[in-house]
């Protein structure tokens, strides 16, 4: 797999890893680590493609819940995150 960059995604993208990691409140630190998605989505299959997110199934058809990788949240929050910190995420 090649390195990912935030180049790679678009501003939009960069926006919603950030929601999805519940730092667009002004969090100090990632709270959380994924997004759901109630009809497919795009943007975050996009994100999936290119090593940002692992794309699972929802609770119903149609319905995915991505989860934000461990070194998109290394490259999104821009500080050391342990594994053992996003485990618990």
């Amino acid at each position: 797999m090649m390195e990912m960059k935030i180049s790679d995604i678009s501003a939009i993208q960069y926006s919603e890893i950030r929601k999805a990691l519940g730092l667009n409140n002004n969090q100090k630190r990632p709270n959380k680590k994924s997004h759901y998605a109630f009809e497919p989505s795009g943007l975050w299959e996009d994100l999936a493609e290119k090593g940002f997110a692992i794309k699972l199934p929802g609770q119903r058809a149609g319905e995915a819940y991505y989860v934000v990788t461990f070194e998109a949240v290394r490259l999104v929050y821009r500080k050391n995150v342990s594994l053992e910190y996003y485990s618990k995420l």
